[in-house]
């Protein structure tokens, strides 16, 4: 019986017009004419309907959740494997933000098991590009309740107690399920995340979505059951950038973000440690070494790393976030 060889694997992009999508994907790809907004490319993903597909090497069209399914240690490593099964626990997006998201909440491990039979949605935010001014929401600027929160609902006051905060390149922000956000201001992000579809919005903005000319739906008996009324304590993450390190960004129970900024004058070396490893370069033309083969990066690219790799080693110049789990 033939072995099979893994290796560091790119994936299709999956883009997704949105309302409030823009041409910022377009420019950060190096991509030419597209048609429409794209506000979402969704880069490694096992969601039904949007599975990622491999894009090169002997897995090449082959998606995602089918290779987990045919090789789970190999792919997940043992440890994830134990935790999660045949489910990868995390979902890679990029976000153009062209005109304000809607106001909204995701639902907890719980809520989300019992509804829809899903995992919760825990993300961070890794803000790439932003225009001046650019703001979010996240959480609540004063003490709230139900009953506050629903009566400015009703007065379309919600912005009003917001816990708003200006946003630069580079600046990391945790957004834990339960937390009321808006993205507002122009911006370019990504967006690490449970693996989960589910969004409640809150509030729209009252505009009509040009494809059905109607006020696109809202969720708020099920945003205000899972909205988290006692946790105020949202801010920016802070981190360091030292050049040639794995900067953690954030560490918790979902998934685990570093910044690494490598300068070309040292060998970077990574152990999958019994989990995946997901890389995804912003900046420059780093590069990945392994069993005597480079697999190269470039701005907007995503990769995997399968657990079974054990070991790279990355060289050049770039700005990577590395992300597993």
């Amino acid at each position: 019986m033939k072995s099979v060889s893994f290796y560091p694997m790119s994936f299709k992009k999956k883009l997704i017009p949105k309302i409030w999508g823009g041409k910022n994907l377009e420019y950060f790809f190096s991509y030419e004419n597209l048609k429409k907004n794209y506000g979402e490319s969704w880069e490694i993903s096992v969601i039904k309907g949007f599975e990622s597909v491999v894009k090169k090497g002997v897995f090449k069209n082959t998606r995602l959740d089918r290779l987990i399914e045919k090789y789970p240690v190999e792919i997940l490593g043992g440890k994830v494997y134990d935790k999660y099964g045949l489910n990868f626990p995390i979902l890679i997006k990029f976000i153009d933000v062209n005109k304000p998201l809607s106001i909204q909440v995701h639902p907890d491990d719980k809520t989300a098991k019992l509804r829809h039979n899903s995992s919760g949605k825990s993300e961070m935010w890794f803000i790439i590009e932003t225009e001046k001014n650019a703001k979010l929401s996240l959480g609540f600027s004063e003490k709230i309740d139900k009953k506050i929160f629903s009566e400015n609902l009703k007065d379309k006051t919600i912005d009003k107690v917001l816990n708003s905060f200006k946003v630069n390149p580079k600046d990391a922000f945790y957004v834990p399920a339960g937390t009321v956000h808006a993205l507002k201001g122009k911006m370019l992000l990504l967006e690490v995340q449970q693996s989960s579809d589910i969004t409640y919005r809150i509030y729209d903005y009252e505009r009509l979505d040009p494809l059905t000319g109607r006020k696109r739906e809202l969720h708020r008996k099920s945003a205000i059951k899972s909205i988290n009324f006692t946790d105020n304590k949202n801010e920016k993450i802070k981190y360091n950038s030292s050049v040639n390190k794995l900067n953690p960004v954030i560490e918790n129970n979902f998934f685990k973000v570093y910044y690494l900024k490598i300068n070309g004058k040292q060998t970077q070396k990574i152990s999958m440690n019994s989990s995946f490893w997901i890389l995804v370069c912003l900046e420059g033309l780093p590069s990945i070494h392994y069993e005597n083969k480079k697999y190269s990066l470039k701005k907007g690219k995503t990769l995997l790393i399968p657990a079974i790799i054990n070991l790279i080693n990355m060289k050049g110049c770039g700005e990577i976030i590395c992300i597993t789990t």
